[in-house]
This record gives structure tokens, C-alpha cells and sequence, in this order.
């Protein structure tokens, strides 16, 4: 199989994003083309500095930078933005999906830990399942699949990942399973329940934490070609992906459940094991990346000094915001 193309959102953490990116390129260099790193419009902590810095992490890499003019976090934009490409792009990974012009793109989160080639394990995988072109028969993504730990389903022991196929409830057997269970989600659940989202079920989707997703599929069948919402937005679903998962699914197509351990790990440096409870605990982001910067030097993959000019560079930026925000503190004290 040919070279494929890689896409990361970055939101903070670039020691996080650092160790993805080298680790990952350290196993799997062989398989990339060309990396997307989108630097979402705003940053967390007001970290606009940080993005000097990890390109000079970053220099060897053949990355394209995205500089989206949206930012939507957890939420989407209205559906009728989406026929506007500026408005589409600042859907997580949306500009890469429309641009990249190889038959598939492995999106990862920007807080991994990558000890093995999963990128050439899955691409192998495919390979062997004949699962390439744009047909429905063909892959459309290889990954983790389904939020199991929210399912009751998978509380039941009914269902999991690798026989999401297969465990097909009726409607009155699935709002028996969430009355029982009662999943975190459960009237989001109950709502697509409604509106005959039964399978894959609510929590079916493929975990965009490392996956493979196949680029003519999505076009064909994704807006702005196609009819189906983007995979970067949780829409009328549970999470991002899960409505383009189930439509897909629906379609014909072809889903893969890969599991990424032993071969990642994913939020290596949180006490947690999740990386979003750090976008708004400032104590628990500066501990994850002090723990993301211990591993870098003592893995030496980056330098322990940087240059003056990099400092300088970052010094101006964190200048340049300082004085905006006390101007809009100025103007908002004065309007009140």
C-alpha cells in the first residue's frame, strides 16, 4: 500500500503534541507522506507562544500548517455553514480529509505515546481485508471502535468493539438495556433511540485517538460531495464521528476495530488517563506536560536549550496578547 498522509488538531500541550508526533514519526516514517498539524485559532491558557515552539521541535517533519479561521471545541457549526470551506475547516480534521490527496489519513490525538509501527500494523490489516476504493464493501476506517465504557450494552456484556456487527437489539430491547444501565448519556441515548438510531448503537463510533480513515470513501459520501455530516462534530450523535460511523456503517461500508494498545498509549502523563480534563485544570495541563517534557529530554528528542531568537520570538508573542487582553478588560470595564 502506498504512503498515507497524517492529521493532528493541536489545542496546547505542545510537549504532548511533540512526543506524538516523533515517536509516531520514529516507527512509522516509512508509511507518512505529509503531516497536517491544525493549530486551532484559540489555545488554551493563552498559550500562543507555544507554536514557535514546537515547530522548532518539530523542523525535521514534513508538516503543513493549518491556521483554521473557526474554532468550535466540543460544538459544530450551524449545517448550513457547512457549504462554506472556511466554516467546514475548523471541523477537526476536515481540512486534511478534502485535501489530502492519498487513499488514506491517520488522524491521531495530539497526546499519545506511539512504542510500535501502528500505523504499518493497520494499514497491513487492511490490506489483507481487500478493503480499498471508494465502493461500499471497501473500509472506511480501521481503530478502536465504540465508547464501550458509556454502552450498556457492553455494561450487559451484550456487545463490545471487535462484535459491534453483531448485537442487533430492537428498539423496546435497546431503551431496556439504558432504563437498566442508565448511561452517562442516557437521554442522549433516549433521543436518537427516537429518531431510530439503534445500530451501531449511540456509543458505536471509531475512536479518532489513532485510526485509519479511508479518504475516497469519505468524499464520495461526506459533505460537501455527499450527504453525510463530517466527522469532526458530534451533530445529533453522542461524540464526534458517531452519526458519520453509523451512516457509513448503514451504507455498506466497512468499519475495522483495532485496538491501539500495547502499541500507544494515550494520555501517557495524566493521572487520569484522559487528556480533555486538563483544557480547563491549568494544574493538572502543567503537571501532564511537565511529565510530556521529562520524557522528550530523557528520550533525547528534543534539545535542552532552545535558541535566544526562539525566546525572543515567544517573549513578543506573549507580549503582544498581554497588552490585547488588558485592552479588552480596559474597553469592557468602561462599557459596564
Amino acid at each position: 500500500m502506498n504512503q498515507i498522509d497524517v492529521c493532528i488538531n493541536y489545542y496546547g500541550k505542545p510537549y504532548h503534541t511533540a512526543v506524538t508526533l516523533l515517536t509516531l514519526w520514529k516507527h512509522s516514517s516509512k508509511h507518512i507522506h505529509k503531516i497536517y498539524l491544525v493549530i486551532e485559532k484559540i489555545q488554551p491558557y493563552y498559550q500562543y507562544d507555544a507554536v514557535p515552539l514546537l515547530k522548532y521541535f518539530l523542523r525535521d517533519l514534513p508538516i503543513e500548517y493549518v491556521y483554521p479561521q473557526y474554532f468550535y471545541y466540543s460544538g459544530n457549526p450551524e449545517e448550513s455553514w457547512l457549504s462554506d470551506p472556511e466554516k467546514r475547516y475548523g471541523l477537526k480534521y476536515q481540512y486534511a480529509l478534502e485535501k489530502s490527496d492519498k487513499e488514506f489519513l491517520f488522524l491521531s490525538h495530539n497526546d499519545c505515546l506511539y512504542e510500535d509501527d501502528l500505523l504499518g500494523k493497520m494499514l497491513e490489516r487492511v490490506k489483507k481485508e481487500g478493503g480499498a476504493g471508494a465502493a461500499p464493501g471497501a473500509v472506511a476506517g480501521i481503530g478502536l471502535i465504540g465508547q464501550c465504557w458509556n454502552c450498556p450494552a457492553f455494561s450487559a456484556k451484550l456487545c463490545d468493539g471487535s462484535r459491534f456487527e453483531n448485537f442487533v437489539p430492537t428498539k423496546e430491547e435497546l431503551k431496556e438495556l439504558v432504563d437498566t444501565y442508565n448511561p452517562p448519556r442516557a437521554q442522549i441515548h433516549y433521543k436518537l433511540i427516537d429518531r431510530e438510531i439503534i445500530h451501531p448503537l449511540p456509543e458505536c463510533r471509531l475512536n479518532e485517538y489513532a485510526c485509519l480513515v479511508n479518504v475516497p470513501v469519505y468524499r464520495k459520501n461526506v459533505v460537501p460531495t455527499g450527504d453525510i455530516l463530517p466527522f469532526g462534530g458530534s451533530w445529533h450523535g453522542t461524540d464526534w464521528g458517531a452519526i458519520w460511523f453509523h451512516s457509513l456503517f448503514n451504507r455498506g461500508y466497512k468499519f475495522i476495530n483495532f485496538p491501539f494498545e500495547p502499541h500507544m498509549q494515550h494520555a501517557p502523563f495524566s493521572n487520569n488517563g484522559s487528556g480533555h480534563r486538563a483544557d480547563t485544570e491549568f494544574d493538572l495541563y502543567k503537571n501532564s506536560e511537565e511529565g510530556a517534557k521529562a520524557y522528550l529530554l530523557s528520550h533525547s528528542l528534543i534539545p535542552k536549550d532552545i535558541p535566544f531568537a526562539l525566546k525572543l520570538e515567544r517573549q513578543a508573542i506573549r507580549t503582544k496578547h498581554q497588552i490585547r487582553n488588558t485592552l479588552i478588560k480596559l474597553k469592557v470595564k468602561l462599557m459596564g
